[in-house]
C-alpha cells in the first residue's frame, strides 16, 4: 500500500512539473529546430511591456534569451545594444544582440529582440530569480524592475537543458 501510495504522489509531482515545460517547436527555413517557450509579461509601464523566454536552437545547441516590448504610449523603436539582467544574485548579466525586428500583432507594433546566453549568464540566470532589465530602443537605454515572472528564466532553463 505504501509503494502504491509513493509511487502515485510521484507521479503527480511529474505532471505538475511538466505542465510548467509547456514548449513549441518549430523547424525554420534555414534547417534550425528551435525550441521556445511564449514570452512572460515581466515589466509593465505606461508607455511599454515587456515580455521575455527562452529560446534553444536544438540543431547548434545555443540559448537566447527573448524579449518582446509592445508599445502602448510611445511611437515604436527598434531593438539595438546589449542586454543587462540583475539577478537576486551578485552578478549582472550581460547578453548581446544576435537579432532584432518588429512586427505587427493586433494593430500594435512589437520591437523583438533574440540575445545569446553564455555559459556563465546561464548557470546564473538558472540559480537566481529576476530583479531588473535593462536594453536599447534605437540607442537609448530603458527598462525597469521586474514586477512578475521573477522565475521565468529559472523554470524555463530548467526545462530544456
Amino acid at each position: 500500500m505504501m509503494k502504491i501510495l509513493i509511487t502515485i504522489i510521484i507521479a503527480f509531482a511529474s505532471i505538475s512539473i511538466k505542465a510548467q515545460c509547456n514548449t513549441k517547436t518549430t523547424l525554420r527555413p534555414d534547417g534550425n529546430t528551435i525550441t521556445y517557450f511564449n514570452p512572460k509579461p515581466i515589466i509593465r509601464q505606461a508607455q511599454y511591456e515587456v515580455g521575455t523566454a527562452i529560446y534553444k536552437n536544438e540543431t547548434t545547441g545555443i540559448y537566447l534569451v527573448n524579449i518582446s516590448v509592445l508599445f502602448k504610449a510611445m511611437l515604436s523603436d527598434n531593438i539595438t545594444g546589449n542586454l543587462t539582467i540583475q539577478t537576486t544574485g551578485k552578478k549582472a548579466v550581460e547578453l548581446k544582440l544576435v537579432k532584432s525586428e518588429q512586427v505587427e500583432m493586433n494593430g500594435k507594433t512589437l520591437s523583438i529582440g533574440l540575445y545569446g546566453i553564455d555559459k556563465n549568464s546561464f548557470e546564473e540566470l538558472k540559480k537566481y530569480p529576476l530583479k531588473s532589465m535593462f536594453f536599447y530602443l534605437d540607442g537609448k537605454r530603458v527598462g525597469a524592475t521586474v514586477t512578475e515572472s521573477k522565475n521565468v528564466f529559472m523554470t524555463q532553463l530548467n526545462c530544456i537543458k
